[in-house]
């Protein structure tokens, strides 16, 4: 064949068949290499497609771009009331309470008394849910400064001189705020609010249910047992100010309930009480007013807890925001931004047997875990809200108690968990779910209650309790007329 002249290119001559072989090896490479490429970019696509898609969905959770949906770790561990029990499934004005036992035989023992259950129980619904809520609702009319609480910019008082000589290890010293206090209040506060709203409408959608996807507004979360709305986005609620023009009519939103006198006197950080509850600004108002919310879905009160900046009181976990409004023989308001210490000073040996103890398991407790425990005493009055100790020290007799029919059994479920927030801290929420039951007319009736062996446990250890517990509970005035109910009881028993 004819030699081709490619001096000029490549220095001397090539044959034709050589030119074809060195094309043919430049196309392979060419076609490989852009093989190599594509499929380079197509994993690259993928890559950048997974990774949008799930920051489209923690985007989508939070302020729901197109259609709202509970936020993912939520779906994992959360089943549906109506998935879960099946045929066994009662709405939730047909469910009874459910009958705890903490009682036990024995001489007690101060113990944590904490169990670790699946996140899918945090909350639970039965018939008493409306009639609570209700009843929590006409209390925050009369008690509101003493029961809600949240941390305000007008209590900053942190300026940078004397405040830097106050001892972390004082547990008894006044406490220093921040800005960052402030902000990590809002911020625990919009985390614990935004996961109620998710474990609710996950857990009970047939009750609870987004209708408007938060964006442009809150969005709005119904409500159709008490036939209300509450904000789905919490960080856009509290940008709303007092005038901002809605179209959701917000069942909490510049409701009257919350008193104008926590705006006046803000110069007054504290009282005879304790530290005061104020509201200098629209953004405290909204806070409230998200608590608010958070207690009309939930029976349970909610209170959170955070460390403050300075890391005083050895770094305990300090009560920042919440309500409390089913508290019995106190005034909620002392333990307000106070260390867990001294939220616990009434209970007798605490600092000896649990403060160690308690510390470490809430420093440990991992965000989504659930600690479970349940407590019980007894009172002589039926109010679920009670800031004196319901106790005199004084035994009454069944005449003066109506026959037994003052007697009520009372216990708490009591639940921890615990929230990152998006400063890198995290907030501890401790749920306090209140049973109270009429002791004659209730709690001996109840089909698990009335049982022989579980009325003789409940007889040993009220027996049993020693001295130093027994006076914390009241036993000295209610326990000579519950021994003769159950006396009663078991006669009446025998005769049938």
């Amino acid at each position: 064949m004819n030699g081709v002249d490619l001096s000029h290119v490549l220095g001397k001559q090539v044959t034709t068949p050589a030119l074809f072989w060195m094309i043919w090896m430049l196309y392979r490479d060419l076609r490989d290499g852009k093989r190599q490429t594509q499929e380079a970019q197509r994993k690259m696509t993928e890559s950048s497609s997974r990774e949008g898609d799930e920051e489209k969905e923690a985007a989508d959770d939070n302020i729901g771009i197109s259609k709202w949906k509970p936020l993912r770790k939520i779906r994992e561990q959360v089943v549906p009331v109506e998935e879960e029990e099946k045929e066994k499934y009662t709405r939730w004005d047909e469910t009874e309470p459910y009958p705890y036992k903490p009682f036990k035989p024995g001489e007690h023992r101060l113990t944590m008394g904490v169990t670790t259950i699946p996140f899918n129980y945090w909350f639970v619904m039965d018939k008493t849910f409306k009639k609570r809520i209700d009843a929590k609702w006409e209390i925050l009319r009369t008690d509101y400064e003493d029961l809600v609480y949240h941390v305000d910019p007008a209590m900053i008082n942190d300026d940078g001189g004397e405040s830097n000589n106050v001892p972390t290890d004082d547990m008894y010293a006044k406490i220093v705020i921040s800005p960052k206090d402030v902000e990590q209040a809002d911020q625990g506060l919009c985390e614990v609010y935004s996961n109620v709203i998710n474990y609710l409408a996950c857990k009970f959608p047939q009750y609870f249910h987004v209708v408007l996807s938060p964006g442009e507004t809150p969005g709005a979360l119904y409500n159709s047992v008490l036939n209300e709305y509450h904000p789905v986005d919490p960080n856009r609620y509290l940008q709303l100010a007092n005038d901002s023009p809605l179209c959701i009519n917000y069942r909490c939103f510049n409701t009257d309930i919350i008193p104008d006198k926590l705006t006046k006197d803000l110069h007054i950080k504290e009282d005879e009480i304790g530290y005061r509850v104020l509201i200098s600004c629209d953004r405290t108002r909204r806070a409230h007013e998200l608590i608010l919310a958070m207690g009309r879905l939930v029976e349970d009160d909610l209170l959170l807890l955070s460390r403050n900046e300075r890391k005083q009181y050895n770094g305990e976990y300090i009560m920042l925001s919440g309500l409390f409004g089913f508290a019995a023989g106190f005034n909620p308001r002392n333990r307000f931004l106070k260390p867990l210490t001294l939220v616990h000073g009434p209970v007798p040996e605490y600092k000896r047997d649990l403060q160690s103890q308690m510390n470490k398991f809430l420093a440990h407790l991992k965000p989504y875990a659930l600690a479970n425990r349940v407590n019980y005493t007894f009172q002589n009055h039926d109010m679920l809200y009670a800031q004196k100790k319901f106790t005199d020290s004084r035994a009454r007799s069944l005449d003066e108690l109506h026959g037994g029919k003052d007697v009520h059994y009372r216990s708490e479920r009591q639940t921890l968990t615990k929230f990152s927030t998006p400063n890198g801290s995290d907030t501890i929420v401790f749920g306090v779910r209140t049973y109270l039951w009429n002791f004659r007319d209730q709690w001996l009736a109840n089909n698990f209650y009335n049982q022989p062996h579980i009325i003789d446990e409940l007889e040993r250890a009220i027996s049993d309790m020693n001295h130093i517990l027994g006076t914390y509970k009241g036993r000295d005035e209610w326990g000579p007329p519950l021994m003769n109910i159950i006396e009663q009881h078991k006669k009446l028993r025998m005769a049938n």
